[in-house]
């Protein structure tokens, strides 16, 4: 297997950290390139972005400084960072990038998909408390300490306005590029048939895997979602090499 760089996306709320403890797991032929976005993590001095269109030009520029065009490259967004990465690949493939090895979409509605939930993030307070709290992963020490609460409800109130105001614009053409969906047989945010709905978007192959877990399941599965990256990637540049 080539080497490749994957760039991981995180989920609204959610710091490039979250993947760090697949290096170990990961094939060494796989670069991994946890991608930042603003307002958290080490960029957590530079200003919020509060739009799909926003954040994927952001990492756009990001990636400008990682990859060189016409390396093999792969994604991977978990929940809003699913959203992120159907909108960079397109800006990626317009600039000269060429096409991704992969794209794995986890815990993510397919972006055609109408989201039917309420807004939430304009809420007051406490309702948007109790309705973060329906995700089930954030902890209560972030409400119970006004430190943490004063950094994280910015970051989710931005996070939440990219994704419920985000709109879906018909492209011209599919991905073309496999896509692997990853998610929760428990998460009630997002239905196994809107994941399995990714596949209206690409003209090459889709599967999708199914986990026990809820929408946050990536931190609970991080061997066996290694080992599908691992699987997929390598099955990825295999074809591509047979291609050329």
């Amino acid at each position: 297997m080539a080497p490749i760089t994957l760039f991981f996306i995180p989920y609204a709320g959610g710091s490039a950290s979250v993947s760090f403890k697949w290096k170990k797991l990961l094939l060494p032929q796989i670069k991994l390139v946890p991608l930042e976005l603003a307002g958290r993590g080490i960029r957590s001095g530079e200003p919020l972005k509060d739009s799909i269109e926003e954040m994927s030009e952001d990492l756009l520029h990001q990636i400008s400084h990682e990859l060189v065009p016409g390396d093999p490259y792969a994604i991977y967004g978990h929940s809003m960072g699913t959203m992120i990465a159907f909108e960079l690949y397109y800006k990626l493939v317009a600039g000269g990038y060429g096409q991704p090895a992969h794209l794995f979409v986890s815990g993510g509605r397919a972006p055609h998909i109408p989201r039917n939930l309420p807004w939430l993030h304009d809420l007051p307070a406490d309702q948007f408390r109790t309705h973060l709290q329906r995700y089930g992963q954030l902890s209560e020490a972030i409400f119970d300490n006004q430190e943490l609460y004063d950094y994280f409800m910015p970051v989710l109130r931005a996070d939440f306005k990219a994704v419920e105001m985000y709109k879906y614009m018909s492209k011209a053409t599919p991905l073309h590029c496999p896509i692997t969906a990853l998610t929760g047989l428990i998460d009630n945010t997002v239905a196994l048939q809107d994941a399995e709905a990714w596949a209206q978007h690409t003209d090459q192959q889709f599967r999708v895997f199914t986990f026990e877990g809820g929408h946050f399941f990536i931190h609970d599965e991080v061997e066996r979602i290694t080992e599908i990256i691992n699987e997929s990637l390598e099955l990825s540049t295999a074809i591509s090499r047979i291609q050329k």
